[in-house]
């Protein structure tokens, strides 16, 4: 009994040697700088405009920036940069680089992300045995780069296909398996180029 209550107080001091080590090797490490980041608005020119998309895109668009090594600008500051800078969200075009350059000098931003939802095509198919619904994305992205005055535009697309033999198909789940498709191909795009 004696013997295990002294191997018990050597491993707790032991561990507590090394959390202690660990911390003080924490407190040496120099911060590391988060990228800021101001994210514009997605527009959505096409003519599907249902509730579930704005959602997904939404919930997907900042999803990747939402991390320990990103501060993401407040969209109400980002949006009274774009105001000072002019921006006219009912044409339905993506900023150009010098008013990306204006809301970057205004937010403090080091990168600015801007998005627009080009195409979202949706087809039904129907046969004797099977019905399906199609859907097909296209995504258009800009992308600031502070530091290198550098903008980088793009685009992406997404796909997917809901088949069944009997019943019905929805479009819900087509659309939001195409758009995540694409936003996560964008991502890694945008990834790679920070």
């Amino acid at each position: 009994m004696r013997k295990l209550t002294i191997i018990t107080v050597l491993c707790l001091l032991l561990m507590s040697v090394n959390i202690l080590a660990v911390s003080a090797e924490e407190e040496t490490q120099p911060s590391i700088t988060k990228a800021s980041i101001a994210i514009i608005p997605y527009i959505n020119s096409t003519e599907e405009t249902k509730g579930y998309i704005k959602e997904i895109v939404d919930a997907k668009y900042t999803e990747q920036y939402s991390n320990k090594n990103f501060q993401i600008i407040p969209l109400v500051e980002t949006q009274k940069a774009l105001n000072i800078a002019g921006f006219d969200t009912s044409n339905k075009e993506l900023p150009d680089k010098d008013i990306l350059a204006i809301v970057a000098e205004k937010t403090n931003a080091d990168y600015v992300i801007a998005m627009e939802i080009s195409q979202l095509i949706t087809t039904r198919h129907m046969s004797m045995f099977q019905m399906k619904v199609v859907t097909k994305a296209k995504l258009r992205y800009k992308v600031y780069n502070v530091k290198q005055s550098k903008l980088v535009t793009f685009q992406v697309t997404g796909a997917s296909e809901n088949k069944t033999v009997f019943g019905d198909v929805g479009y819900r789940d087509p659309i939001t398996k195409a758009l995540n498709q694409a936003m996560d191909e964008a991502n890694v795009k945008i990834l790679n180029s920070l």
